[in-house]
């Protein structure tokens, strides 16, 4: 069988230098229109890197009749739009990967490790000993299952150096020893103090994983789960794909957080992490403070105003809010779920503030909490109750005109008839 190489669809000097010099394996870049003639009978491709440039380049077409023609070559989109519905638009049309414009070198690299079995770096600083060298196979294991078994020796990546100079939350003595993660709001990871920021698909990937700890998730499952297209009509390449993302979480740990142990473990065919210390995040948190409550409750007791407030300051949005729920229905069924929770426990604080007649505190706890997830018309109302008690019916009408204009624009929507009754009744005392 003829050595395989790169096709680079379309001309981008600086892509095309990245790529010949990120390995030994031959690289061609062929202009955009002769594509499908070219690939057509290239039986010595191994992956090609198409441009995606809009509007001059959008490379679509290129993508699916490459796809058509020869459904085993893996794609890899170069795109200078790295938005999320074209992301997923690239992803639907063939791509085995899509990568942002400038593309780094890591993120070859691991196309690389997925696509090319027995890939080597192009050159090695020095040669490792022949444990760091079965160290270094025992974690690649972990991102490209059945490789490593089969005798097929990997080069190690560099190793990163053993001191790093400590950030400014490693210094802080509360730094938390171990994988800290917050799920409300925005995606963030800490390892021992240090932030990882993954690349966009990585991090999806990492955050489902961190999110189901200590589960061993199966690798069709995850293929499933991440690209259910591509799993549906070539599983093999979902599960490629799957790899590449892995092998983006490794490399990312271990250049940002130095993090070299074998932390992503394969075995009887699931994924799973394996860590030192149980991670720690918000969402474990305020379930816990959650439970807490609940006990109060079925004791018929008064939650102190402490915990409730705690509660309440650790949701601090939605459930990763920059996931999108279109593509990830796990994140919008655990979204509602939390959201669910966190109104529960803000109409019962609430409540209570009103039974001790602290309306002014009450309406201040109305307007945090508001400030989380102003789609909550329970507390719409609670704040409505409150300025009605203290005298205020100009506060009364603003803010019912804000829940009209909230519900207008998340639901399309009028207010529900309990709260337009409610101020239609304050309105009528007034």
């Amino acid at each position: 069988m003829a050595s395989q190489k790169v096709l680079l669809c379309g001309k981008h000097d600086a892509l095309l230098q990245m790529l010949r010099s990120s390995s030994s394996i031959p690289v061609e870049q062929i202009p955009e229109t002769a594509h499908c003639q070219m690939i057509a009978s290239a039986d010595d491709v191994g992956m090609v890197v198409v441009l995606h440039t809009p509007p001059n380049n959008d490379g679509l077409s290129a993508i699916r009749n490459f796809k058509r023609k020869n459904p085993d070559i893996p794609i890899i989109v170069a795109t200078s739009d790295y938005s999320g519905p074209t992301t997923r638009l690239l992803m639907k049309s063939g791509a085995e990967d899509v990568l942002g414009l400038p593309v780094k070198n890591d993120e070859l690299l691991a196309c690389y490790e997925a696509y090319f079995p027995g890939f080597r770096l192009k050159s090695a600083a020095n040669k490792r000993s022949k444990s760091g060298n079965t160290a270094g196979k025992v974690l690649l294991a972990a991102v490209a299952p059945g490789m490593v078994v089969a005798g097929v020796d990997f080069a190690e990546p560099p190793l990163m150096p053993s001191f790093f100079l400590p950030t400014a939350t490693q210094e802080n003595e509360q730094a938390y020893r171990g994988l800290e993660l917050s799920f409300f709001g925005s995606f963030v990871a800490h390892y021992n103090g240090r932030r990882i920021d993954f690349t966009n698909q990585a991090k999806h990937l990492f955050a489902y994983l961190a999110y189901n700890y200590p589960r061993a998730l199966s690798r069709d499952h995850l293929a499933r789960i991440f690209w259910q297209d591509k799993y549906e009509n070539t599983p093999e390449f979902a599960r490629k794909s799957l790899n590449v993302e892995l092998c983006h979480i490794r490399r990312t740990l271990r250049d940002q957080a130095g993090l070299e142990q074998d932390f992503l473990i394969f075995e009887k065919n699931t994924y799973r992490l394996k860590l030192d210390r149980t991670p720690v995040s918000d969402v474990l948190t305020f379930k816990s403070l959650h439970q807490k409550i609940q006990d109060y409750m079925r004791r018929n007791e008064e939650a102190p105003d402490a915990l409730l407030q705690d509660a309440i300051k650790t949701y601090t949005g939605n459930f990763l809010d920059d996931f999108p729920t279109d593509s990830f229905g796990w994140v919008e069924i655990e979204r509602q779920h939390l959201s669910a929770v966190f109104e529960q426990i803000a109409d019962l604080y609430s409540a209570q503030l009103c039974a001790k007649k602290d309306f002014w505190k009450a309406i201040a706890v109305c307007n945090e909490i508001l400030s989380r997830d102003a789609r909550m018309e329970v507390i719409h109302r609670r704040a409505m109750q409150c300025y009605a008690n203290l005298g205020m019916a100009h506060k009364v009408e603003a803010q019912y005109n804000l829940c009209c204009k909230m519900m207008e624009q998340e639901f399309q929507s009028k207010p529900s008839p309990e709260t337009t009754r409610l101020y239609e009744q304050i309105k009528k005392v007034g």
